[in-house]
């Protein structure tokens, strides 16, 4: 006989960790990416430093949600950091560019956002239905609307 070679697809719990890790990873960067943006705007806008610093802890905590997740389906919640920040001016006068920093920022954040909630209803349609996993995924979906609709209002304000 000759030995299957054909790709073989990955099994539904596979599939699922797969994506959770995905998830993971995702969540872990955009929370360290506020951070840093939390100590960028420190000084020069006050209102989106705080929102910054509040969305770096509640990021934190979903990475934390997430990754027990992961360990509970008996996979390792690795990291893949993949950050890049921008090189920005912070010389004595930023603060007369620190609002079209900001909306950008805002706006990037919000897509990335975006994004978070595809992935996270991604790896829910994976967990079979009323399972605990697919609860704690739609919480997270849940919690990552609410961040998207606060970082919306910020930038309603600021136009």
């Amino acid at each position: 006989a000759v030995p299957d070679r054909s790709p073989r697809r990955p099994q539904p719990a596979g599939r699922l960790l797969m994506r959770l890790g995905e998830v993971y990873n995702a969540v872990v960067n955009q929370g360290l990416l506020y951070a840093y943006q939390h100590l960028l705007l420190e000084g020069l806008d006050s209102e989106a430093a705080t929102l910054f610093l509040s969305l770096a802890g509640e990021k934190t905590e979903q990475a934390r949600a997430l990754g027990r997740l992961i360990k509970s389906f008996g996979g390792d919640p690795a990291l893949s950091l993949r950050l890049r920040t921008p090189r920005v001016d912070l010389s004595d006068d930023a603060s007369c560019r620190a609002l079209p920093l900001v909306r950008r920022l805002l706006r990037e954040n919000m897509q990335a956002e975006a994004g978070l909630l595809t992935m996270l209803e991604s790896a829910s349609a994976l967990t079979e239905p009323d399972s605990q996993a697919r609860e704690l995924l739609r919480d997270l979906i849940g919690e990552t609307q609410m961040q998207y609709r606060r970082l919306e209002s910020l930038v309603d304000r600021m136009e």
